[in-house]
């Protein structure tokens, strides 16, 4: 029996390595495998703004944001400080933004330079640009 077992451990290991190994080279492109993985931000590209998340009351420049355009479409995901995150799509017109995923309401006040966006108890302050 332990041939036997040890041929399957030997037969086992081979097929990883020959499928991509121990997972090592996905892990390091930060591919998990899934559709939708939990974004986290890159510490190279992105910004910070003001905000308010979880009914804070006060803004505090705490959260970072990533723009990225993906099939035409400019997305947004703001990260919070405690590691949650929401995802924006820019209107096509310019009009201001829209929740991604969620049937959570945004409501907008555009306020000289600064869009205010509010949704589920969070609150952000992104600059704006008027035409």
């Amino acid at each position: 029996m332990r041939i036997a077992g040890a041929l399957a451990v030997a037969g086992l290991a081979f097929a990883m390595v020959a499928c991509g190994g121990d997972g090592s080279a996905a892990a390091a492109s930060g591919d998990t495998g899934t559709a939708d993985p939990t974004p986290s931000p890159s510490s190279s590209t992105g910004t910070t703004i003001a905000c308010a998340p979880d009914g804070a009351q006060s803004f505090d420049a705490t959260c970072s944001v990533e723009r990225v355009e993906v099939e035409g479409k400019i997305l947004l995901t703001v990260f919070h400080p405690d590691g949650g995150f929401r995802r924006f799509e820019q209107l096509p017109d310019g009009s201001g933004l829209a929740a991604v995923a969620g049937a959570d309401a945004v409501t907008q006040t555009l306020s000289g330079d600064i869009l205010e966006v509010s949704l589920a108890g969070n609150r952000y302050r992104f600059p704006a640009t008027t035409r």
